[in-house]
């Protein structure tokens, strides 16, 4: 009998050509459908409106009448949104204010990330942008502003190019977060623009995570609400003098299903309630495999984990999809620098599958040091060719597995849950 073929998305930023994955005719296969799949994307149009009728705020153009510098923060290449398709109607309005290019800069708002490069900008913004404006890197270590501290603690340390404008300008993207329970709204200030000290305090100090301490019990997937680490992101914010937020959903495709724009708590709590919605993808229980594709965030793979434990049986095996040929993210605050060396909050106890009996890490760009962050070494295994990944899961699990594949398990939210 004929193999049976799935097809997820593949390789954001590099093609995007969809990967099709084969699978033995006995097995049972059940691929996951994200709610957002079949969703017709925003047109330009609807951008404009929202700029225009935003949420706890004045309408951007009102806002760009009496400003002079302006500064455009965009996320990194952790995040799938297109900027370009924001940010093109926010310089439009921004032209018809009379604001001069030269007085407008973008800057990556990367936190302890980074930093990127050209080709990076140009991914996000478009080749014309990079050419005619001016695009910075955040550098989490120097040239920052003191602001005073939040009412947990945290030092405001800022971006001092930021702090030397006047309008200042967000755009990014909902998606479900370890730590803040959702992305988007304050944190593209904090971490994104913020110093390394208010960055350590805002995650371990507060949010608990890191060798030897305890994340906070407010903090956590899908925890949004009350969460300690987000409200000191936002009275962060607040200080540093955020004015407009786009706050956006996208769909399988990476291009919006919803936009909200004005106020950053507003828009991000309206986002998250709203990707819940579209990001909602059923996911069956007790499989024997479970083949997770990491599209939306490929660069930070071991997101994709947590879906996949809501699916995997105990002694099952999870297959991770990590086809990012740029690498797993660089990390200053919780990656691993030298064979025995870290971040501040590097943690280098490596622990053992939450769930599953083992992890097959899939992608032809194999990488040493990603290969050592999930699971235990003897849990764990890189297979550069799918061939070989069915065959390794046909011995483990016979003629009669039933698999579920998750077709963005870095964005899907399991219903489960």
């Amino acid at each position: 009998m004929k193999n049976i073929e799935i097809s997820v998305p593949n390789i954001a930023w590099f093609g995007d050509e969809p990967l099709k994955l084969e699978f033995p005719s006995s097995w049972s296969v059940n691929r996951c459908r994200v709610a957002c799949e079949d969703s017709i994307g925003l047109d330009e149009k609807k951008i404009y409106y929202a700029l225009e009728n935003p949420f706890g705020t004045k309408p951007l153009s009102k806002l760009a009448e009496k400003s002079e510098e302006v500064v455009i923060l965009i996320d990194d290449m952790t995040r799938p949104t297109k900027s370009y398709q924001f940010v093109r109607p926010i310089l439009d309005i921004l032209e018809k204010a009379k604001i001069k290019r030269d007085n407008i800069r973008f800057i990556m708002a990367s936190g302890s990330h980074g930093p990127f490069g050209r080709l990076d900008f140009a991914k996000k913004l478009g080749e014309d942008i990079v050419g005619e404006y001016q695009c910075f890197n955040h550098n989490p270590y120097e040239y920052l502003e003191y602001l005073g501290e939040t009412s947990r603690g945290t030092p405001v340390y800022v971006n001092a190019e930021y702090m030397g404008c006047d309008l200042k300008i967000g755009v990014g993207t909902i998606l479900f977060h370890r730590l803040m329970g959702f992305s988007g709204g304050a944190k593209m200030i904090m971490p994104g623009i913020a110093g390394i000290d208010s960055i350590k305090h805002n995650h371990g100090d507060i949010g608990g995570f890191g060798p030897g301490l305890t994340p906070h019990p407010s903090t956590g997937y899908l925890k949004n609400e009350g969460n300690s680490m987000r409200l000191d992101a936002e009275e962060f914010a607040k200080i540093s003098g955020l004015d407009f937020k786009i706050d956006t959903v996208l769909n399988l495709k990476r291009d919006p299903v919803e936009i909200y724009a004005g106020d950053f708590v507003e828009t991000q709590r309206r986002a998250s309630e709203s990707a819940l919605k579209w990001h909602r993808c059923p996911q069956p229980t007790e499989m024997d495999i479970v083949v997770a594709n990491t599209y939306a965030r490929a660069n930070e793979a071991q997101i994709g984990m947590w879906p996949a434990y809501q699916s995997v049986k105990n002694d099952g095996s999870i297959v991770l999809i990590a086809n990012a040929p740029d690498g797993d993210i660089n990390h200053w605050i919780f990656g691993r620098h030298g064979k025995n060396r870290g971040a501040r909050l590097w943690n280098p106890v490596r622990h053992p599958l939450k769930k599953g009996k083992r992890l097959i890490i899939y992608s032809p760009y194999k990488e040493r040091t990603h290969d050592m962050k999930i699971g235990l070494p003897e849990q764990t295994v890189w297979i550069k060719d799918w061939t070989e990944v069915i065959e390794i899961l046909k011995a483990e699990h016979g003629s009669n597995a039933k698999v579920a594949v998750i077709p963005d398990s870095t964005l899907g939210i399991p219903e489960n849950i």
